[in-house]
């Protein structure tokens, strides 16, 4: 009977062993669905408290809150309490102001810090149908929803939501699309009078990336013209009875390409040299033309027409060019000295600021602000080119966003 009981003994044993490496694999898996950043705050919160881990199957996104400084440490510490005596999830999910659609997403999907999500239930039932259907988007999806909440707003969060190609625009195009939307509703600011046509929220996807890049480039406007030529090099005049007329701020610049149909507005690129200038060539009010002169070919310090173009880019009548040459001949010649005749570095790199001022401040505490303002300001060229920044530390369950 003593052999026949050890056996037994030793038996159940192996069936202890067994349960027990069943139970660590059933936690690698569950564990392994979330971020890695975060693992290791998920397993030593989970650790000891069965009801804790039962969320990363019941409620995926309620245990990742805990852990990712969401809410603040009153408030984690209270819901942590209610989950560990079984109260239900959604009076947790509440104590938290955790949105309760985010229940039906996967431990997958959560990979950036969560922002305040409405709860509301048009919000919610909104959102809800325009889950992806597909796992492997999720987190993708989760993150690009969560930038446009915190950076434009609720609508313009399910506009992104409803989106179907979410993986081919880079992060800085998110950043910028973002903040192109949130000037738009903006009409006051600087940057919503650079808009050719704002946001809304029947735009369509390709619609809106093509008005972006149209933004896109008038915000380089600013990278050259900063807040406008004090001296253009020619001087402004008239002959045969056309005014010319310098194009001297990014206004002038977007005006005269509103009025001739032009891509005036789009002329960073040969204005950044400080070596060209465009005039408006006007007969009364009515703008007929507009002329840009650059250097000579052979005299390499004197002007010389580059091009001289009438509405929508159509050739200018021979009296234009007569008038042209007439204004141009009555100039004072002087060598051509850029740094007299663009705005100092300083002045442009101010102005540039003064328009993202605006934006940056209503990012600023968000939890979504230093991908999107890092996203702006390489694209935007504030910053000089840093140093390799190392990877962003997620933050542990003692801090607190608010």
């Amino acid at each position: 009977m003593g052999s026949r009981f050890l056996h037994m003994t030793a038996g159940n044993g192996d069936l202890g062993l067994g349960q027990d490496l069943l139970q660590a694999a059933r936690r690698r898996g569950w564990l392994e669905a979330f971020h890695p950043a975060y693992r290791r705050y998920i397993l030593a919160l989970t650790s000891g408290s069965p009801a804790l881990e039962d969320l990363a199957c019941s409620f995926p996104g309620l245990l990742f809150a805990l852990v990712s400084g969401y809410a603040d440490e009153q408030r984690r510490e209270r819901a942590i309490h209610l989950v560990g005596r079984g109260a239900p999830l959604r009076e947790a999910a509440d104590t938290l102001g955790l949105a309760w659609w985010l229940r039906k997403l996967p431990a997958r999907a959560f990979a950036t810090a969560l922002p305040n999500f409405p709860s509301d239930p048009e919000f919610s039932l909104r959102i809800l149908s325009l889950l992806p259907p597909d796992e492997r988007l999720a987190a993708n999806w989760l993150t690009r929803v969560s930038q446009a909440f915190e950076a434009a707003g609720r609508d313009y969060a399910l506009w992104i939501a409803r989106q179907s190609d979410l993986e081919s625009p880079t992060e800085e195009q998110f950043a910028l699309l973002a903040a192109w939307a949130w000037f738009s509703g903006r009409p006051g600011l600087f940057g919503h009078r650079l808009l050719r046509k704002p946001w809304a929220a029947d735009m369509s996807f390709k619609r809106a990336r093509e008005e972006l890049a149209t933004w896109r480039q008038r915000l380089r406007l600013i990278e050259c013209l900063g807040p406008g030529i004090e001296t253009p090099w020619l001087a402004d005049g008239t002959a045969s009875g056309f005014s010319f007329v310098a194009l001297r701020t990014v206004d002038d610049f977007i005006a005269e390409s509103k009025a001739l149909e032009n891509c005036l507005d789009q002329y960073a690129d040969q204005l950044h040299t400080g070596l060209t200038a465009v005039f408006s060539i006007r007969k009364g009010a009515r703008h007929v033309a507009c002329v840009e002169i650059g250097l000579h070919d052979e005299e390499v310090t004197m002007p010389t027409v580059v091009q001289l173009r009438a509405v929508r880019n159509r050739r200018a009548p021979p009296e234009v060019w007569q008038a042209t040459f007439a204004w141009l001949g009555s100039q004072r010649l002087q060598p051509l000295a850029p740094e007299r005749h663009v705005p100092k570095p300083t002045q442009r790199l101010k102005a540039h600021r003064q328009l993202w001022k605006p934006y940056l401040q209503h990012l600023s505490g968000k939890s979504q602000e230093p991908s999107l303002r890092q996203a702006i300001e390489q694209t935007m060229r504030l910053n000089r080119p840093a140093r390799r920044r190392r990877a962003p530390v997620p933050p542990t369950p003692a801090e607190s966003r608010g």
